[in-house]
């Protein structure tokens, strides 16, 4: 799978799938790097690979690990707290 590297610290993959059904990402991330607030006009499931960090996601706070899932519905502010060991991220989405 080609890697589309992003900002410093961040690179992400996609398999070849069809977009206009669903939304298949594969994300790296190195301790350090963080990720303000936002939300997005679709559902997600992400699931932790590997790795460890922290999600703000509404009003709560948790600790992913390997073998986490979290569900983030659309519109949710959800963001990335601390990032404690390189960690990959699968996030399945829906599409609009």
């Amino acid at each position: 799978m080609p890697i589309f590297p992003g900002r410093p610290g961040v690179s992400e993959r996609r398999p070849i799938h069809d977009p206009s059904v669903m939304g298949v990402e594969e994300w790296i991330f190195e301790p350090g790097v963080e990720f303000k607030g936002h939300a997005h006009d679709v559902d997600q499931i992400a699931y932790i690979a590997k790795g460890r960090l922290r999600v703000q996601h509404g009003k709560e706070e948790y600790e992913l690990e390997p073998g986490c899932y979290f569900y983030t519905p659309a519109g949710t502010v959800h963001q990335i707290t601390e990032i404690t060991e390189t960690t990959t991220m699968l996030i399945f989405s829906t599409v609009k």
